[in-house]
């Protein structure tokens, strides 16, 4: 299954660890996942735009811990529910 990571990126000093965590766990469970961590450089939009990109191509979004608070992920999480995409949680609390 493609897995879409969705989470906290702006303001979350520790992003880079958690998406490569979980993308390491998912991927040990023979997952292809599409991380959204991107090099730096692009502008607000761009990475908006890319991760909406990647995510129309997976089966999956899995909302790691936090994404409540990312409009980002909050847009993905729409997007994911719009099309009727497979949704996980990190946190079921969430």
């Amino acid at each position: 299954m493609k897995i879409y990571l969705a989470g906290r990126i702006t303001g979350n000093p520790n992003y880079k660890e958690q998406f490569e965590k979980k993308q390491k766990e998912l991927e040990v469970q023979g997952h292809i996942v599409i991380n959204p961590v991107k090099p730096e450089g692009f502008n607000y939009k761009d990475y908006i735009d890319m991760g909406l990109c990647e995510l129309k191509y997976c089966d999956a979004i899995y909302m790691l811990k936090g994404w409540k608070h990312s409009e980002g992920a909050t847009l993905e999480h729409h997007y994911a529910e719009a099309v009727r995409m497979i949704i996980y949680y990190e946190e079921v609390n969430e």
